[in-house]
Order: C-alpha cells, then structure tokens, then sequence
C-alpha cells in the first residue's frame, strides 16, 4: 500500500514538477527513447503497476483505478475499483492466460468470470509484446520531444504522439475512429518505461478522460497462481 500511495503522490505532483526544458536528451531521440524503452519492456519479467484516471464516465461499467503486479508471459493480479451504474465497487483480481478470476464486494471467495464485466479486456496483456502497453510505443507516428517531468526522484524524458483510438490495450474506447493522445515518461538512464497518459473518449463517445499507467519494480520476483486451482 505505501508503494502504491507512493507513486500516486508522484502522479499529483507530476504537472507541478515538469520543467520546460526540452526532453528528450539531445543524444536520445524521441524514436530512439521509445526503441530502447520497448526493448527493456519486453526483456522484463515482471514490474508493478498503479493505475490511476480522471473524467472517467460513471454512467456505465469503466475501470477508475487500480494497482497490482504483471508476470510474463501473461499474469496479473492486484485489485481494480470499478464504476458499474453510478457506484464504485473494489474488485480483487488474479488472471493467468486467458482465465481471469475475481473476488466481489462482500464475496469470500474468488470466480471465475469475463473481464467484460468490468469494461476491459483481459488486463494480464498489458505486457504482451503485440497487445499491451508496449504496442503503443511500436506504433507512434512522427513522435515529438515533451517536457521533462519529475516523479518520486526520477527525472524523466517525455514523448508525445496519437495513436489511433482502436490500438489502445485493455481499455474500452467508446469513439475508435478519434485518435487517442499519449504521453510517455522514460526514465533516460535505464530506458524503463514508467509513465503512459493516454487521453481521448475512452470511456464517453462526447468528451475525453484520461488515464495513467504507472510502471515500477521491474523484474521484482512475482509468483501468480488462480486462488480456485482453474
């Protein structure tokens, strides 16, 4: 939990500390930084998340937050707090290849269910090579340098670029045919990717949310099994 609270104080703090220097480094280009971050995405085996969001539409059923650990090749488990019809609800979650289980409100056990229900797809792809996170960074056209930007010590070099509103993992897109506006925070000395804000109608075809995923610990020791043995 203090890791977790941690990095979504960063999150608060992130537009307060940005710097107007340009980013990224004048020896990394902004297509160099998003190669060398893929390839140090793909090499790990697993890394921490904390999502966070804001404008999300709590009319329908759409994640609002999260955090929890992702294994390769395809393992998640952590817990997400999910709008369904005007109510928030936290939901546990463990999901391994393609079965994903989770533990309501007021359950004592898990079940298995459809990440549907709770307005995504399978979450345990955020580190798949041709589906997660990473494919953003594969598919940026003409990307340009941000600002530099300061999260919990780390100076990070910044990217900015649209990506369409269909390529977008895990999260529902309710107007595809709008491009869908990232920024991604690198941190230059290991090329980790540590920041993804994606901006656009993701969760209301009329007006745009945001949401930030926010990656740390990579390859920490994390070991996921499905709690009902599935």
């Amino acid at each position: 939990m203090k890791r977790a609270a941690a990095v979504l104080t960063g999150l608060v703090l992130l537009a307060g500390c940005s710097s107007s220097k340009p980013s990224p480094r004048a020896d990394q280009s902004p297509a160099t930084l998003l190669q060398k971050a893929r390839q140090t995405a793909d090499a790990a085996n697993a890394v921490h998340f904390v999502i966070s969001s804001s404008n999300v539409s709590l009319s329908t059923t759409n994640l609002i937050n999260g955090q929890g650990d992702l294994a390769r090749p395809s393992s998640l488990q952590g817990s997400f707090n999910v709008a369904v019809s005007g109510f928030t609800a936290k939901v546990k979650v463990v999901a391994v290849g393609d079965t994903f289980e989770a533990e309501l409100p007021f359950a004592s056990q898990y079940k298995k269910t459809d990440p549907s229900e709770f307005g995504l797809t399978n979450p345990a792809e955020l580190l798949d090579p041709a589906n997660g996170l990473v494919k953003l960074l594969v598919i940026a056209q003409n990307p340009q340098a941000g600002p530099a930007q300061r999260l919990n010590g780390e100076l990070l070099d910044t990217v900015t670029y649209s990506v369409p509103g269909s390529s977008i993992p895990v999260l529902p897109d309710e107007n595809p045919s709008v491009p869908v506006k990232l920024t991604v925070g690198i941190d230059p000395s290991t090329h980790q990717l540590r920041t993804v804000t994606m901006v656009g109608p993701l969760t209301s075809a009329k007006s745009n949310c945001t949401y930030v995923v926010t990656l740390t610990d990579y390859n920490e020791h994390v070991s996921i099994t499905l709690p009902t043995g599935s």
